[in-house]
C-alpha cells in the first residue's frame, strides 16, 4: 500500500531514525522521500550521510553526485563525497571535492568549516603519498615490480568477493587497509635496501661469469682468490652506498589553512592562535569575510601578527627540501 505521507514527512521520519542510529530505517524513509520527490537535494544528502556511517562509500558517491547536480552550493554534498573518495583510496578526487566544499563553507560562513579543514589536510597528505609512490616507482624497478604484485593480489581478492554480499563494503574496506599496510611495509624495506655502486656491481657480474657458478647464481665455492680479493679500504670502494629516494612529506603546521600550501609569510590570529599565509588571509578579507576561516570568530587585519618563528621554520624547511615548493 502506497504511503499517504508527503516526501517531507518521510524525510522528518528519517531524521528521527537517524538520531537513534537506526540507519537502515532512516535510509528507507529517505529513499521513500526521493521516490515521491526526486528533485530535492537534501533527501539524497541525508541518505548519503547514512551510507557514510555504514561505510558504503560507493553509495555515498552516487548520492552526492546527485546532490551537487541539484544544488551546486551544497557544502555537505561535496564534503560527504570527498570523504567517501578518500576512504575508497582516491585522494586526488577527494581533495578536489573537499576543496570545493571548503570554498563554499567560507562563502556561506558555515560552522562546518573546521570539520572540512581536518579532513582536507588528510586528503592532501594522501594525495602527496600517492604522487610519491609514483615518483619512487619511476626510480626503482624493484619497488615498481613488487608494488605491482601487491596491487594485483588485492585486485584478485576484490574480484573474488560476492558483490551482492551484505559484507561487500566491509570486505573492500579491509582490503584497502591491507593494501595500504603492505605498501607501507614495502616502502620501509625499499628505504632500508642498499643499491651497490658500479664497482661492486661489476665485481658481482665478473664472479657470475666464472666457472664456479650455477645458472648464473654465485655458488658458495665461488670465492675470490686472496691475491685478487677486493680491498674495501681502497678509494674506489669508499663511495657511499646509494639508497632509494625516501618518501617526502610537509609537516601540517607549515601549511596555510586556506590554500593548504606551505607558507612563506605566516601571520597568526591573536584570537584563535591559528596561522595563515598573509596574502591568502588578506584575500579572504577582501571578499568581506571578516572572520577567522577555521575558528569562525570575528577577525580583521588588526587581529593578526607576524609569526617570525614559523616563518623561519618554513624557510629552513624549504632550504633543505626544495621540492616542497610544489607541495
Amino acid at each position: 500500500m502506497a504511503s499517504t505521507l508527503t516526501a517531507e514527512q518521510h524525510k522528518l521520519r528519517g531524521n528521527e531514525f537517524f538520531k537513534v542510529k537506526d540507519l537502515d530505517q532512516a535510509i528507507h524513509e529517505y529513499s521513500t522521500a526521493i521516490v515521491k520527490d526526486p528533485k530535492v537535494a537534501v533527501y539524497y544528502q541525508n541518505r548519503a550521510n547514512c551510507y557514510l556511517k555504514l561505510e558504503k562509500y560507493t553509495n555515498v558517491v552516487s548520492d552526492c553526485e546527485r546532490v551537487v547536480e541539484l544544488d551546486k552550493k551544497s557544502v555537505k554534498g561535496y564534503y560527504f563525497m570527498g570523504k567517501a573518495h578518500l576512504e575508497l583510496g582516491q585522494p586526488s578526487e577527494a581533495y578536489s571535492q573537499l576543496k570545493k566544499s571548503y570554498e563554499l563553507a567560507l562563502e556561506q560562513r558555515s560552522a562546518f568549516t573546521k570539520d572540512i579543514v581536518a579532513i582536507i589536510a588528510e586528503a592532501k597528505k594522501q594525495r602527496w603519498i600517492e604522487q610519491e609512490r609514483r615518483r619512487i616507482a619511476q626510480v626503482s624497478d624493484t619497488y615498481r615490480y613488487l608494488s605491482g604484485l601487491i596491487e594485483q593480489d588485492i585486485q584478485r581478492q576484490v574480484d573474488a568477493i560476492d558483490k551482492n554480499s551484505s559484507d561487500y563494503q566491509e570486505y573492500l574496506t579491509d582490503l584497502r587497509v591491507e593494501k595500504e599496510e603492505r605498501l607501507k611495509q614495502l616502502e620501509a624495506i625499499t628505504q632500508r635496501a642498499k643499491i651497490p655502486d658500479d664497482h661492486v656491481r661489476s665485481y658481482i657480474e665478473r664472479k657470475g661469469s666464472n666457472n664456479n657458478k650455477t645458472n648464473g647464481v654465485i655458488s658458495p665455492e665461488a670465492t675470490p682468490e686472496p691475491a685478487k680479493a677486493m680491498d674495501m679500504d681502497q678509494e674506489p670502494y669508499k663511495k657511499p652506498i646509494l639508497a632509494p629516494v625516501a618518501p617526502r612529506e610537509v609537516p601540517d603546521y607549515l601549511l596555510d589553512k586556506i590554500t593548504f600550501e606551505i607558507m612563506h609569510d605566516p601571520v597568526t590570529s591573536i584570537k584563535s592562535g591559528i596561522s595563515y599565509e598573509r596574502s591568502t588571509l588578506l584575500e579572504h578579507f577582501s571578499y568581506g569575510r571578516m572572520f577567522d576561516p577555521v575558528a569562525q570568530v570575528p577577525l580583521t587585519e588588526r587581529d593578526v601578527i607576524p609569526n617570525r618563528a614559523l616563518r623561519e621554520a618554513c624557510e629552513d624547511f624549504l632550504s633543505k627540501n626544495g621540492w616542497a615548493v610544489d607541495y
